[in-house]
């Protein structure tokens, strides 16, 4: 009777170190356009900054599971609020995934959209309404109001928003710089109302011009989508991994 005590006892120490290394792994979701799924400068695929991110987690032997199945080229807003509500389904490897599970079993969201609602509106070779541009961006930030409320129906955890950066760096044009200004502005605080982190990086675009290397594409270079990962990598260091 004792040896089967010390047997059931070893068992269940050995469950519950399993548990506890388990509940150290991150499952990674990324969401987003192009950006969470590395469209290069020049058309090409490149590594994204999700899987920058990805690795990096994998180095530290603390992945459990990396999604950017969800992510899709070309995404709006109002797209990804509609792939959630209509809980997406795609399939990875053998398996069929919701989006909606997907953002239950998440430690880690990321997320990069609205790009292409804004620079639908932002036709650099017409003349530019920019005060209908800056009631746009209030919109905007409306729909992701909207978003990050869904977002955090399901998932509890940590979720980053990155920011802008101003896409159109060689057009020598002021009006420009402030609509991506303002609109970051507006998306943090609205990162800030939903308890999401907002990971900026236009300053680091400004600062290196090769990250756009293709005056005809917005797109980053290899170098861009891994500095945005080094940023990301930054703000989980500070709350997912903590400590």
């Amino acid at each position: 009777m004792k040896k089967i005590i010390i047997f059931m006892a070893i068992i269940l120490l050995v469950f519950l170190i399993y548990l506890c290394n388990l509940d150290k792994k991150v499952y990674y979701l990324a969401l987003g356009d192009s950006l969470a799924i590395g469209e290069g400068a020049y058309g090409q695929k490149v590594k994204s900054y999700s899987a920058y991110v990805s690795d990096y987690f994998q180095e530290k032997n603390l992945l459990e599971t990396y999604v950017d199945d969800f992510a899709q080229s070309g995404y709006r807003t109002t797209d990804l609020i509609n792939a959630i509500t209509d809980n997406k389904r795609v399939k990875m490897g053998q398996k069929l995934i919701t989006l909606q599970n997907a953002l239950i079993k998440a430690d880690l969201v990321t997320v990069s959209i609205g790009a292409n609602d804004i620079l639908n509106k932002l036709n650099t070779e017409m003349p530019i309404d920019y005060n209908a541009i800056y009631n746009y961006i209030d919109a905007l930030a409306e729909d992701l109001d909207d978003l990050l409320i869904i977002m955090r129906q399901y998932c509890k955890e940590d979720i980053i928003l990155v920011g802008y950066y101003n896409p159109y760096p060689y057009l020598s044009n002021e009006h420009i710089e402030e609509v991506f200004n303002y609109l970051n502005k507006k998306y943090k605080k609205v990162s800030d109302n939903n308890k999401v982190t907002y990971v900026e990086i236009s300053t680091l675009f400004k600062e290196n011009p090769n990250f756009l290397p293709n005056e005809n594409d917005i797109h980053p270079s290899e170098a861009g989508y891994k500095a945005i990962a080094g940023e990301i990598i930054s703000a989980v260091n500070k709350t997912l991994l903590k400590g």
